[in-house]
């Protein structure tokens, strides 16, 4: 199975979270026991002494240019749903949705995304800026 690259935003944004955690990611592709093939936008190993990480980091990106259309946070959706199922095969990951700034509403306290994200094991990082990104906030 071919690991394919992302696009430039998404790249941008991916590499915001390896600064912030730490830790080197990048696109994979791997298979889990049982023969289930399945792709991650970013996954690395972090050092036990950085920020505190250990273990496997799988990550799922989205980027949004303007207001959020509806395939786009169906996509997140999807990202969640399919982080959440990666916990559970394993449960030692630390799993992480990567969104820029118009997704934010979609994680506000009170809404359910973000409760049924924390009780999954799921973090948000919210990246923000212009030239220079960086994690504004982690949600988890």
């Amino acid at each position: 199975m071919a690991t394919t690259a992302l696009p430039p935003h998404d790249a941008a944004l991916l590499d915001a979270l390896a600064t912030h955690l730490g830790v080197r990611l990048a696109p994979r592709d791997f298979t889990l026991p049982g023969g289930v093939r399945v792709g991650v936008d970013g996954a690395g190993v972090g050092d036990p002494d950085s920020l505190g990480v250990a273990g496997a980091v799988l990550v799922q990106v989205t980027y949004a240019a303007g207001p959020v259309k509806s395939a786009q946070r169906n996509k997140v959706l999807a990202d969640a749903f399919k982080l959440a199922w990666l916990r559970s095969q394993v449960p030692t990951a630390r799993t992480v949705i990567v969104v820029n700034e118009p997704f934010e509403r979609l994680f506000v306290t009170g809404a359910w995304l973000p409760a049924a994200l924390t009780q999954q094991g799921v973090e948000v990082a919210l990246v923000r800026g212009g030239a220079r990104l960086e994690v504004a906030r982690m949600l988890a």
